[in-house]
């Protein structure tokens, strides 16, 4: 095998890996897509090609030079490619664009159409690399248009800037938006609902529940059904400081208020508030970010109440708090760490 055709076959599999970690089953093949890219020099170099490249087949359509426009003109003497390099990257750009097409279908397969910035090329919308970040992480990401979007443990937001709309799809997990004054509507799409807001503070979550928590800390926002076979589209206006949820997957978008504690809170810093809350249900929210798993087993450990500021994000520190206050002791067991009283 030549060095070109080995150069091929790696874009190829760049290519390949490109699409799939956008489609439902990246969560999936995320250790397997791992291993690929962290494998050689030349993986990274060609996933990062192949994502620069893609992202060009939206500008390449509708160009002048390149796009429908180029059709129209007069023919012009065709010449021959410089080198082989520029020939397999144009080639390459093609297929992504293809792919761009067929990964479209794929997302709009599975639930509502998105609309898109882009006319007549939606998918070119969404082809940037999703802002993700793993267990125990909180990661602050810097938008384009100088919003600014923290993200809890375990959450994938999906970006897409255009001329006239700013899109955001939450696809799981917690995101605090410090959205930007801007001409254009910024609007999240996370299940059944659509908010959508110019200049505002506000968190979206996601639960492992299916329940999706609005809540909007300032500014001005509203929500809506994301589709007309799922309420009317009549958007409401949001409150400051009041939290609204409803069902991911509902038929009809229905609206109820949400529990005070679940509003905007410190949680970007790794910080809980609780005004009361039982010990297990506070084990599980610090069990998002522990690497290991906090085990209570003794049930009359588990209804012990605590209240005040925790570290959750922090293992170590929010063990040692509890075994204080409560007069507990930490063990470290294969299977995570117990608490016991002494």
């Amino acid at each position: 095998m030549t060095s070109a055709d080995r150069d091929d076959a790696t874009d190829a599999a760049a290519q390949m890996w490109l699409i799939r970690m956008r489609g439902e089953d990246a969560d999936l093949l995320r250790s397997e897509f791992e291993a690929w890219h962290e494998a050689s020099p030349e993986h990274r170099a060609a996933y990062h090609r192949a994502g620069e490249l893609l992202a060009q087949s939206a500008v390449l359509k509708g160009s002048g030079r390149y796009g429908p426009a180029r059709a129209r003109s007069p023919a012009r003497p065709q010449t021959p490619a410089r080198s082989r390099p520029w020939t397999r990257q144009w080639l390459m750009t093609g297929a992504l664009a293809a792919a761009a097409a067929m990964l479209f279908v794929a997302f709009n397969a599975g639930g509502t159409t998105l609309s898109s910035p882009y006319g007549n090329n939606p998918m070119a919308a969404w082809a940037a690399e999703p802002l993700v970040t793993k267990h125990g992480e909180i990661r602050r990401f810097h938008l384009d248009d100088g919003s600014v979007a923290t993200l809890d443990t375990d959450s994938r937001l999906e970006v897409a800037m255009g001329p006239d709309a700013r899109l955001v799809r939450l696809v799981k997990g917690r995101a605090r938006l410090q959205i930007s004054d801007d001409a254009r509507p910024f609007r999240i799409e996370a299940g059944a609902g659509v908010v959508t807001a110019s200049q505002a503070l506000l968190d979206i979550a996601r639960g492992a529940d299916g329940m999706i928590a609005v809540t909007l800390a300032k500014g001005g926002a509203s929500i809506e059904a994301a589709d007309a076979h799922r309420g009317p589209r009549q958007p409401l206006q949001l409150v400051a400081g009041n939290a609204l949820g409803y069902r991911a997957n509902a038929p009809v978008l229905s609206l109820e208020a949400r529990p005070a504690a679940q509003g905007m809170s410190d949680w970007p810093s790794g910080w809980a508030e609780y005004r009361v809350i039982r010990l297990d249900q506070l084990v599980a929210q610090a069990n998002r970010y522990a690497a290991v798993p906090i085990i209570i087993k003794d049930p009359a450990i588990a209804r012990l109440e605590a209240s005040g500021r925790f570290r959750i994000s922090q293992t170590d520190s929010f063990i040692e708090r509890l075994s204080r206050l409560f007069g507990l002791v930490a063990e470290r067991r294969a299977d995570g760490i117990h608490l016991r009283s002494r």
